[in-house]
Parts: structure tokens; C-alpha cells; sequence
């Protein structure tokens, strides 16, 4: 019998935590959670439900990888959203590339700086 309650976080590795948080808290308008002292620089991001974005401050172990253009094609984490429309002129107005779900779903792929993947995809309950 599965014990799986949910997703709790989700972690990404990038090379200036600092960035990658301002990153975040300015697209998705997340708001820092109280992260302990483990050594190394790095943010929890609040994403509601009691879930969050870890943010490490690591060596890249993809760099020098290729990695595929459409988010949809490579490790991502997804996000629940409200409206994509608003989160595409959004991403538009700043200058951020996106690309449109393959899929048909209304949902788009971003990548961060640091070429971490993440799909918006519009919820509807």
C-alpha cells in the first residue's frame, strides 16, 4: 500500500542563488520561506499548499549538456496557474522566451537563467 502524501518540494541546482531567486519571486510572485543554514548559498520559495522550490547554489552537473529547446522534452517541474494568457504577457512584456504546450493543454514551458525548466499549466478544478 502506497504512502505517498504529495509533493512536498521541488530543488534546482544554479549558479547565483541571489538571481535565480529574484528570478522567481518577480515571474510567479513567490515569497521566501525561513531556510536553515546548510552550508552552501540557496532559497526556499514558498509555492502554496504547503510545497516549495528549493533553490541551491551548486556546480551545474549539466553543464556543457545539450539541452532540447521545448521545456516539455527535458527534466521540468510544472505549476498550476490560474490563467496562462496573463502569465504569457507577462513573460512577453519581460522579454522571456516560452514555449506553447505540445500536448494541446493550455500550458507553456519557461526556462530560468540557468536553463532549469518549468511548465505553467492553467487548472481548472
Amino acid at each position: 500500500m502506497a504512502n505517498v502524501l504529495g509533493l512536498d518540494h521541488v530543488s534546482i541546482l544554479v549558479k547565483d542563488a541571489e538571481q535565480s531567486a529574484q528570478f522567481y519571486r518577480t515571474l510567479l510572485g513567490l515569497e521566501i520561506l525561513p531556510r536553515p543554514d546548510l552550508g552552501f548559498p540557496g532559497y526556499w520559495l514558498d509555492l502554496g499548499a504547503e510545497q516549495s522550490l528549493h533553490i541551491m547554489q551548486l556546480d551545474n552537473p549539466n553543464a556543457g549538456t545539450v539541452r532540447p529547446q521545448h521545456g516539455g522534452r527535458d527534466y521540468h517541474f510544472a505549476l498550476r496557474v490560474v490563467s496562462i494568457e496573463s502569465f504569457k504577457t507577462r513573460l512577453e512584456n519581460e522579454g522571456i522566451p516560452y514555449t506553447q504546450s505540445r500536448s494541446g493543454r493550455k500550458a507553456l514551458f519557461v526556462k530560468d537563467p540557468d536553463e532549469n525548466a518549468f511548465e505553467l499549466f492553467e487548472y481548472h478544478s
